[in-house]
């Protein structure tokens, strides 16, 4: 019987996805492409990777861009520290001439950069023998060898990898594994009669493929109450940034406060943080937004301030636009805009 490299390696020949970043060689598009791909559906990445390119060609580019450009081509992608950390380590590529590091252990002293897309840079762009395990590989595998531990990350499969890594093709087998897991061995449903590994996988033979992998109980999500102010000063919408380290670090935002007052408690709140002349107008529909391990319930409120404190700016529908914010704020952002524009 064939081996697993060797089934896999003939179905990814005949039936490879076609993406924007496949047959590249350039380390620089493959590892933008990596860090975008981190907990993002590859449908999902695929205009933001070209707009990146679009913008910033080469790592020098990157290099020399405001971060504040770079977050804002970013915004909708979630998980702002990758842009963070991807412009930091575009500065540091680009100071030392602009080549990658062209081992796993190089590309992992880069910022933002951990094993497994060092793995998968090293071996897509330079041939490097390395398993890149990610979620669809630990998926893959734990069904291959019904893996009967629980696996707490998919390095964690590390022996099992390392036996069926093609080391003549180590950057198609990693791909092909990544194929197979996104659209034939998924977490439900798996379309077990399409795989070419159903010959050597235990999970089917055993007839439950759905039971593996085997991991830890989740950890339940701690819900934060919230409350956001849209403020109209005289010359804009309020806004401020947020603080370059931690949850949507660098990102702008409104105001905003855990818990929920009542309109006499934001008066006094917002009168704490230094905001004169407040008068609250309405109250803002409700949102929800779930990070990893944290979902925010937010209500809102639209105020009218004289004055606001330091480190708060007025933006107009201009200044809106042209900044960064995070998702989670979408819905008080798009009636900010429609603030801002109704005072131009």
């Amino acid at each position: 019987m064939m081996k697993l490299n060797e089934l896999l390696l003939d179905w990814y020949d005949a039936n490879a996805r076609e993406l924007p970043w496949r047959g590249e060689r350039d380390p620089y598009r493959i590892w933008l492409s990596e860090i975008m791909l981190q907990q993002t559906r590859a449908g999902a990445v695929e205009r933001y990777y070209a707009r990146f390119l679009e913008r910033f060609p080469d790592v020098f580019a990157l290099a020399d861009a405001p971060q504040d450009e770079v977050l804002k081509l970013w915004e909708g992608l979630g998980y702002y520290s990758r842009a963070r950390n991807l412009h930091a380590a575009a500065k540091r590529v680009a100071a030392g001439g602009g080549r990658f590091p062209d081992s796993v252990e190089g590309l992992m002293e880069l910022p933002g950069v951990g094993p497994y897309v060092a793995r998968a840079v090293a071996s897509i762009a330079y041939g490097v023998p390395a398993p890149a395990l990610d979620g669809n590989q630990m998926r893959v595998l734990s069904r291959c060898f019904a893996v009967e531990r629980v696996l707490k990350t998919p390095f964690d499969l590390e022996t099992e990898a390392a036996v069926c890594l093609d080391r003549a093709r180590p950057g198609d087998y990693n791909q092909a594994l990544m194929d197979l897991g996104a659209g034939i061995c998924v977490p439900k449903n798996p379309r077990c009669a399409d795989c070419p590994l159903a010959p050597l996988c235990r999970a089917r033979a055993l007839g439950e493929p759905e039971r593996y992998p085997l991991r830890p109980a989740p950890i339940p999500k701690r819900e934060e109450p919230r409350t956001v102010f849209l403020i109209e000063l005289p010359d804009g919408i309020a806004i401020r940034r947020r603080a370059e380290g931690g949850l949507l670090g660098g990102l702008y935002e409104f105001p905003s406060v855990e818990g929920h007052p009542d309109q006499a408690g934001a008066e006094a709140l917002l009168a704490e943080l230094g905001f004169a002349g407040v008068c609250v107008v309405d109250p803002l529909p409700s949102a929800k937004h779930v990070f990893t391990h944290l979902i925010w319930r937010m209500q809102g409120w639209r105020v009218r301030a004289e004055r606001a404190p330091g480190g708060v700016l007025a933006a107009d529908a201009d200044g809106l636009r042209t900044r960064a914010f995070p998702s989670a704020l979408r819905r008080y952002f798009e009636i900010a805009l429609e603030l801002a524009d109704s005072h131009s």
